[in-house]
């Protein structure tokens, strides 16, 4: 008479399950993605204050209360280096990511994870600093970089976070996607497809030049909030991703 032993049965477990491990993954050079943005953020904040207390100088007469200053693009330094951060990702940690046997829409949730809690991150840093600068009129010369009066109009303080959230979420997966497309084509095809969008947005803009729309394009902003530009943003975030993942399927680590 002969026995068997049982061998038990292990759980089965949920690839899911890897998708924390792909966001530590994503941290484990913590200046990437935590400190060099932070250092970037205060510095241009800091660089777009010094530039307006220059053009302040030069102008003796100004009435601060009737004549802010704005240099809002100081605000665009941290999401250029995001979107940069975020190709730099693609192309690096997506082979790694293949090393340690981790599926490719696994790894890419994981991604989107990060992207998400960073762009949450940029959006409360950019509400803090609305704060700030509205709380101190200014610093108190009327001067704004992310706390211009004209924004209590469109959304205020949440609105402004709210923007500068989808926009450094949709500059990631941008940035992202030229990473993974790169792996997933040959050069000529990369080059064809950068010429090509080139064209279509020179295209665009030629159309609406040569058709004078450019007065109806401001109108539609106009009356927009922050709330709709937003939605928009996250639209098409959403359609970036769902490209990303389509091209990642096919994507090779050499």
């Amino acid at each position: 008479m002969t026995t068997t032993t049982a061998q038990p049965t292990l759980p089965h477990r949920s690839s899911f399950a890897r998708v924390p491990a792909v966001f530590r993954l994503q941290f484990a050079v913590r200046y990437s993605f935590i400190w060099l943005p932070i250092a970037i953020f205060v510095i241009a904040w800091a660089f777009g204050y010094g530039v307006l207390f220059l053009v302040d100088s030069q102008f003796p007469d100004r009435i601060p209360a009737q004549e802010p200053l704005h240099a809002t693009g100081a605000a665009q330094a941290t999401i250029w280096y995001l979107a940069f951060m975020a190709g730099y990702t693609g192309s690096h940690t997506f082979p790694f990511s293949l090393a340690l046997s981790y599926s490719r829409r696994v790894y890419l949730m994981g991604t989107y994870l990060t992207f998400l809690v960073v762009a949450l991150g940029y959006g409360i840093a950019a509400m803090l600093a609305y704060f700030v600068e509205c709380a101190t009129d200014g610093f108190g010369n009327h001067m704004y970089i992310f706390g211009s009066p004209s924004f209590e109009d469109v959304g205020g303080m949440v609105g402004v976070g709210a923007v500068a959230a989808v926009v450094a979420l949709f500059f990631m997966c941008f940035g992202f996607f030229w990473a993974i497309l790169y792996r997933r084509v040959s050069i000529p095809i990369l080059w064809t497809v950068i010429i090509g969008l080139i064209v279509v947005i020179l295209g665009v803009v030629a159309l609406i030049t040569t058709n004078q729309w450019w007065p109806h394009v401001g109108a539609w902003i106009n009356e927009q909030n922050a709330y709709t530009l937003a939605g928009y943003g996250l639209l098409a975030t959403i359609v970036l991703g769902v490209l990303n993942y389509v091209l990642i399927r096919k994507a090779t680590a050499n």
